[in-house]
């Protein structure tokens, strides 16, 4: 399979609203199956309006470890129960197109929507379609109360969270099923110059866990609660809790990684023309805006607005990051996680 790498860049501008416009001559009808990683919030409101626009009906299995949906793909491979995977990195994409699990679709809502390469992998097997940075959690509270009085001011960087003030009081994901946590290891390796001394930092960074979540989302009830004084989770579930009122702080640090959501049609589905319809209309303008709005990530297209209460992208110092090395090595790396990491837990 031909490999590239692929370069980060995303621009903003004004969004619009009007009718979903869905390009493409596929018809479908009845429903389709969606498994899902991705919020109840967005989700909902993007399958009513994808129904709405197009007749067809949605049955979701929303989870939010994208590595559990995967699993089940391959557990499910010579009988497919699904049409369609949302949400999760492309780095979770991308080895099932490698597999033979997922069909290529040459959407013609890119060409429509002026969407960059970057979000579309080179044969087509997966549609990039929203993006979203990692960032560091903090309970105000908590900080305030025993950080704070040591004279240290509120962590800045990813290096920060390494000062004894906060061993055993911070909560990460884990990479087997955590798409973010797995983008965190790579981020680890890239910023600090090679795999031996990325696992060196991670391993200085496991004396200050407290605990391994299964989900990227799940840090932030713990920091919320107190439990911990800091967590890594992404922007988009972290900025929801924060306008949800919950009490924590975001903080984007700089050298930080960012991941692709990608949407990739499942081999064998019993749908695939609503597949396709559905992945056109993720990629519409309409189904950007609400993502966007709801699920506070950055668009894919140039046409719609970047979300609120976040600063943009261009503003971000996001790490090197080798996307191609991340994907091809994400399995081995995953497990090396496991054995010298995890399994010394």
């Amino acid at each position: 399979m031909k490999t590239r790498r692929w370069l980060l860049a995303v621009a903003a501008v004004l969004a619009g609203a009007g009718a979903v416009t869905i390009p493409g001559p596929a018809t479908a009808a009845g429903k389709i199956v969606v498994y899902a990683a991705e919020d109840e919030k967005t989700l909902a409101a993007l399958t009513k309006m994808f129904t709405g626009t197009t007749g067809i009906d949605t049955e979701v299995v929303r989870i939010p470890a994208a590595g559990t949906l995967v699993a089940r793909i391959r557990a499910e491979k010579d009988a497919p129960k699904a049409d369609v995977f949302i949400g999760g990195s492309i780095e979770f994409h991308q080895p099932l197109a490698e597999e033979g699990l997922v069909v290529p679709y040459d959407s013609p809502a890119v060409k429509e929507g002026n969407i960059k390469p970057v979000f579309v992998s080179p044969e087509n097997y997966w549609h990039g379609w929203f993006m979203g940075t990692l960032v560091i959690l903090l309970n105000p509270a908590r900080f305030d109360k025993e950080v704070a009085p040591k004279g240290m001011a509120k962590p800045k960087t990813w290096d920060d969270l390494l000062d004894p003030a906060y061993a055993k009081n911070i909560a990460s994901g884990t990479p087997a099923s955590c798409g973010g946590a797995y983008i965190f290891t790579a981020v680890q390796i890239f910023r600090n110059g090679g795999e031996d001394k990325g696992f060196d930092w991670l391993k200085r960074y496991d004396k200050q866990v407290a605990q391994y979540t299964p989900t990227c989302p799940a840090p932030i009830t713990l920091v919320a609660r107190g439990e911990v004084i800091a967590g890594m989770t992404w922007q988009d579930d972290a900025v929801d809790a924060l306008m949800s009122k919950q009490p924590i702080e975001v903080i984007f640090p700089p050298e930080t990684g960012a991941e692709i959501g990608g949407a990739s049609i499942i081999k064998g589905g019993a749908n695939p023309e609503g597949a396709k319809k559905f992945v056109d209309f993720l990629l519409s303008k309409e189904a950007q805006a609400v993502k966007t709005d709801l699920g506070h990530t950055y668009p894919v297209r140039d046409d719609v607005s970047p979300p609120q209460g976040v600063p943009p992208l261009a503003s971000i110092q996001l790490v090197k990051y080798d996307r191609q090395f991340a994907i091809a090595n994400r399995a081995r790396l995953t497990k090396k996680w496991e054995d010298e990491i995890g399994s010394k837990r």
